[in-house]
C-alpha cells in the first residue's frame, strides 16, 4: 500500500499540466493585453520573438513621415515653359501613379483647379519615377536615378539647386519631355508627431533604430536627424530592401521591420517579426505579424514592452513549475510527500502559473 501510494504521487506529480500552461496562459494575456493598446499580434511565436527584438528598421513614407506629402516648389529650367504648365504636365502623367509624391503633384494641380489630360501610355519605374505619353510628348517625372537612365544632361547649377532642397528634407522630382528637362517639382513629407518620441523610446528600450528609403541621401538624411534615427540608409530600391533586412540578420540581429506599403510586403515577410501600420496597403497588412490599428509610432514601443513582459512571465513560470516538480517529486521518490502535496505540485502549480500570467496586465 505505501509503495502504491508512492507511486500514484509520483504519477500525479509528473502530470506535465503546469508546464503545459506556463507559455500558452502569459502568451494568451499578452496578445489580449495587446488587443486592448490596438496592436494585434497574430501568433504566439511572433510575440515570442518580439520580445527578444534589437533592431527595429522603419520604411520612411508613412511610417516615421505622415504619409501625405506635400508639393513645396516648382523649378522652371526652360524659359518656355511656366510652373503651371509644368504641374499640369507633370500631374496628367502622374494620375495613374499610385505613388505617394505622385499624389502629392496631382492634388496640387487639382487645387489649382488645372484641367488635367488622361496619358495615352503609363509605365512605373520602379524606385526611379514613371514615364507616359501626354498627347505628342513623351513625359517622364521622377528621381535623379530616372534622368540617369534616360540619360539626360543635368549641369551643375541644377544638380546644386537640387542638392540644396534635398538638404531641407524636400524630395526634387525631375520633369523631362521630349528628352528635356523641363523643371523640378520639390515634394515634402512631414514627420509624424509622435515619432521622435516613439523612436527615443525605443532606444531607451535599448534597441537599434534604423531608417530604409528610397529618398536621396541628403534627403534621407535631414528626416533622420530630425527623427533621432541611428542609422539612414538611403536610396534603396524596394526589392533591395529585403536584402538590407537579411544583411542586419546575418550579424545576428533580431530584427522587427515596420512598414505600410505594397512594396513593403516581402520585407515584412522576410523579418523576423513584421509589424504594419493599420492605415497601410492591405498587402502589407497581410503579410505583417503584427499590425498596429493606429497610426501612432508609440504602439511599436508598447508591443516590445508587452512581448518583454510576456516572455519574462512564461519564463518564470516554466522556471517555477519545473522546480517545484522536481522537488516534490524527490520528495514523493523518498516517500515524504503527501498526496495533497503531490495534487499542489500539479493542480496547484498550473493555477498559479495562470495568475502569475495575469500579472502581465498590470505591469506598467
Amino acid at each position: 500500500s505505501f509503495v502504491l501510494t508512492i507511486f500514484v504521487a509520483v504519477l500525479v506529480i509528473a502530470c506535465p499540466c503546469a508546464r503545459g500552461l506556463a507559455t500558452p496562459t502569459a502568451i494568451m494575456v499578452g496578445t489580449g493585453l495587446g488587443a486592448g493598446h490596438g496592436i494585434l499580434i497574430k501568433s504566439g511565436e511572433a510575440l515570442e520573438t518580439a520580445h527578444k527584438v534589437d533592431t527595429v528598421v522603419f520604411d520612411k513614407t508613412g511610417t516615421i513621415t505622415e504619409g501625405k506629402p506635400k508639393v513645396t516648389d516648382i523649378v522652371v529650367l526652360d524659359q518656355a515653359e511656366t510652373s503651371d504648365g509644368l504641374l499640369k504636365l507633370a500631374a496628367g502623367c502622374e494620375q495613374m501613379s499610385e505613388h505617394p509624391l505622385g499624389q502629392a503633384i496631382v492634388l496640387k494641380a487639382r487645387e489649382q483647379g488645372l484641367e488635367l489630360a488622361m496619358p495615352e501610355k503609363f509605365e512605373s519605374v520602379t524606385g526611379a519615377g514613371i514615364i507616359a505619353s501626354l498627347g505628342t510628348s513623351q513625359v517622364a517625372v521622377g528621381n535623379e536615378r530616372l534622368v540617369e537612365q534616360m540619360k539626360v544632361s543635368m549641369g551643375d547649377p541644377v544638380k546644386e539647386q537640387a542638392h540644396q532642397m534635398a538638404n531641407q528634407g524636400k524630395t526634387p522630382m525631375y520633369l523631362i519631355a521630349d528628352g528635356k528637362l523641363k523643371g523640378i517639382i520639390c515634394v515634402a513629407d512631414t514627420i509624424k508627431e509622435t515619432s521622435v518620441e516613439a523612436v527615443d523610446q525605443l532606444k531607451r528600450l535599448g534597441i537599434t533604430v534604423c531608417m530604409l528609403t528610397g529618398d536621396n541621401q541628403k534627403t534621407a538624411d535631414y528626416i533622420g536627424k530630425q527623427a533621432h534615427i541611428d542609422t539612414v540608409i538611403a536610396e534603396v530600391l524596394p526589392e533591395d530592401k529585403a536584402n538590407v533586412v537579411e544583411s542586419l540578420q546575418k550579424q545576428g540581429k533580431t530584427v522587427m521591420m515596420v512598414g505600410d506599403g505594397i512594396n513593403d510586403a516581402p520585407v515584412l515577410a522576410g523579418a523576423d517579426v513584421g509589424a504594419a501600420m493599420g492605415s497601410g496597403a492591405d498587402a502589407a497588412i497581410e503579410a505583417a505579424d503584427v499590425v498596429f490599428m493606429t497610426s501612432s509610432m508609440d504602439a511599436i514601443s508598447e508591443a516590445i514592452k508587452i512581448a518583454r513582459s510576456t516572455g519574462a512571465i512564461s519564463n518564470q513560470n516554466v522556471v517555477f513549475a519545473l522546480a517545484v516538480k522536481a522537488l516534490v517529486m524527490i520528495l514523493g521518490l523518498m516517500g515524504i510527500a503527501s498526496m495533497w502535496l503531490a495534487v499542489f505540485a500539479d493542480t496547484g502549480v498550473a493555477i498559479l502559473c495562470v495568475l502569475n500570467s495575469i500579472r502581465i496586465l498590470y505591469k506598467k
